[in-house]
């Protein structure tokens, strides 16, 4: 009867601890997934620099024919908060990690990146492009203000 305990005991740990690890599959298709979430992120706001561009633009013709100083410093800060932004966009894309495709991985290669390593990177670039979105679409809402109020 001991026994038969021990081995259930032993059975279900082991049951239960093969169902918390996720096998290597597993976690590179949830690297993906992140991925795919982020690539959408960047690609709902993209289309926002080509606003930002203009707004800079609409901001700096209204900074020259205003005398106040108050008035063309919001501006700059407006301006500052614009290219903030847009630099964000710039930088994450430039810093963004494309998963390997598992086929093509060398396990035994100086750059390989485990699949655990690499959720982790797609994690935090996840964070990073949804901080970039909240900067545009605020500094865009930001921009527009000031414009409607000048």
């Amino acid at each position: 009867m001991k026994t038969l305990l021990t081995t259930t005991i032993a059975i279900s740990i082991f049951f239960i601890s093969c169902d918390q690890q996720k096998s290597k599959e597993d976690i590179y298709l949830e690297s993906e997934s992140v991925f795919d979430e982020a690539i959408q992120i960047h690609d709902e706001v993209m289309p926002l620099m080509g606003d930002i561009m203009k707004l800079q633009t609409t901001l700096k013709e209204k900074k020259e024919t205003i005398s106040d100083e108050e008035t063309i410093q919001k501006i700059n800060e407006s301006l500052q908060y614009l290219e903030n932004a847009h630099s964000s966009m710039m930088d994450w894309m430039r810093n963004l990690t494309r998963i390997p495709d598992q086929m093509d991985v060398d396990p035994e290669a100086p750059d390989f990146i485990s699949s655990g390593e690499m959720l982790k990177i797609q994690e935090q670039s996840l964070e990073e492009v949804k901080q970039v979105k909240t900067a545009i679409l605020e500094s865009i809402s930001q921009a527009e203000s000031m414009i409607e109020e000048l």
